[in-house]
Parts: structure tokens; sequence; C-alpha cells
């Protein structure tokens, strides 16, 4: 049937979907989010993607019972949607009120899927390599919350993109880099994959799980440990994980040349990891 929307409880054509103006999620951004990758019609690991939504929930005081119909919602959009390759997107605001700050008990949240095909990056990407740009990490103190305030990102990834770059590598006052704007990141760094620990400092994706799974898979040996925008210098490969891009090795930081300048052994290790979960669980080519 193509592009499709739910909406509290009823399916249909995505530009048809409408929620109302004094909705919580457009006025203030008060909402939580999820992006799940359907391989061949197959979602991974939604499960994951629903346990981290519910988690956010308990955070900022939204009914965990409005979660509950989304397993059948995602399944639902992908089976009518008919796509292959394609990403469904899930949403949960706090609900409609007058615009007041501090909101009211037993408003009911609103509840939003849509599905759209999703086409792979080129594949010149994985063999040249992305470039990145540092920008000053300026988010609120819970990124491990996956909500839609999502303004500095925006930002931040606008600026990169007019630079062209892929993503932003997000650098905190102390120099310590956390994640990018919709990625987290991995360097090699003395010969040991590293990257940031789980934490309120950045959020722990589904695609970063799976990488160190496969990781340990591969025999190749990681340190959830976080590192500095100078400990570049001694990289000598960097990538992001998301659901979009998988593994994406970065060659470039502003001026800087990461390792040899070109995708090293461990991206393509783990990128060929990271597929192999994914047929596995999902079955798809």
């Amino acid at each position: 049937m193509g592009e499709l929307a739910y909406l509290n409880g009823n399916y249909m054509p995505i530009e048809c979907a409408k929620i109302p103006v004094e909705d919580r999620g457009l006025q203030f951004g008060d909402s939580l989010y999820e992006v799940i990758r359907l391989y061949g019609g197959a979602p991974f690991r939604a499960g994951g993607h629903l346990e981290r939504m519910r988690a956010g929930a308990r955070v900022v005081g939204l009914p965990e019972d409005c979660i509950d119909v989304l397993p059948e919602v995602v399944e639902e959009l992908a089976r009518r949607s008919g796509f292959g390759d394609a990403f469904v997107y899930i949403q949960v605001t706090r609900g409609v009120c007058p615009r007041i700050h501090a909101f009211p008990s037993g408003l009911q949240p609103t509840v939003i899927g849509t599905v759209r095909p999703f086409d792979r990056l080129p594949e010149e990407l994985y063999v040249e390599g992305a470039t990145a740009y540092a920008e000053p990490d300026i988010r609120w103190g819970r990124r491990d919350v996956k909500a839609t305030t999502l303004l500095p990102n925006i930002l931040a990834a606008t600026r990169v993109a007019r630079k062209g770059g892929y993503d932003a590598v997000l650098v905190e006052e102390d120099g310590t880099i956390t994640e990018g704007t919709v990625s987290n990141l991995f360097a090699v760094i003395d010969g040991i994959l590293r990257t940031h620990p789980v934490g309120e400092r950045i959020l722990s994706g589904i695609t970063r799980a799976a990488v160190i799974e496969a990781a340990s898979n591969k025999g190749v040996e990681v340190l959830e440990e976080s590192f500095r925008i100078q400990d570049l210098d001694r990289a000598t490969e960097l990538f992001f994980t998301n659901t979009y891009c998988e593994v994406l090795p970065v060659v470039r930081v502003d001026d800087h040349v990461v390792g040899e300048g070109a995708p090293g052994p461990v991206s393509r290790t783990l990128l060929e990891g990271f597929r192999d979960i994914v047929r596995r669980e999902t079955g798809s080519a």
C-alpha cells in the first residue's frame, strides 16, 4: 500500500495523519521517538528499541502502557506497506492540552507511527569513507532519553551537511568526544576499539550494541571508555554506527586525516559482522 501512518488506533495514508495544534509534542518537543529498520520487510531488534522507549518514558513520566500497542503497530505497518528495506518511525507525545509548561495529570498520550522506504547509502561512501566535522556538544544532560527535542543536533548536523560532511563529532568542553548527532562513534586507538561508555551522556544505540556483539564474534577487543579529540592523532580507524548507516568509516575530521585516510580492516570486518547478525535475525538476503 505504500507510505502509511498510524495515529491513535487508526491506519491511514501518511498525508492524512494530523495532530491538534496544542499537542505537546508539537508545542514543546515533549515526546519520545524511535526509528526501526526493516530488512526484507522484517523489523530488526524492535524489542530493543521499544525497551529503550520504555526506559525513557520512566524518566520523563510518560505512562508506559501507551507503548504496549507499539509492537503490533510496527508489525502491521511493515505488513501493510509491503516494503522490503524501510524505516518505521514511532513517536509517543505527552498529549493535548492548553500550552503550559507544567503538564497536568491524566493526559492521553498521542501515539504515532509511519513507514517509508529506505535507499541504502551509496556504496562508494563505505569504500572511500566519510568526512566529519567537530562540533561542541551543547545538548541537555539526559542524552540517553531519545526525546524529540533535538534542536542542538539539528543545528550541528546542518552546519556539517553544508560543509559536505556526513555527521558531526560532538565534543564536550573538556575535549571528550561523546558521539555524533545521529550516530554512535567508535575509534581504533593503540590497537583497541574504543567507544564512549553507556550512560546519561550518550544515546545507547541498538546498532552500537549489535556492533559490539559483532566485535565479540570476530575477536575484536572493545573497550567502553571515553576518548578525547586529541586522541584522534593516535586513531588508525574511526567509524559511525546507527540504524541508517550501519557501520560507516570516517576518514577525516575537519582537516585531520584518520589513519591512512581510507577505511580500515576493523570497520570492514564489523560491517560484515553486523550484516551477518541482521541476516540471521531477519532472514534477509
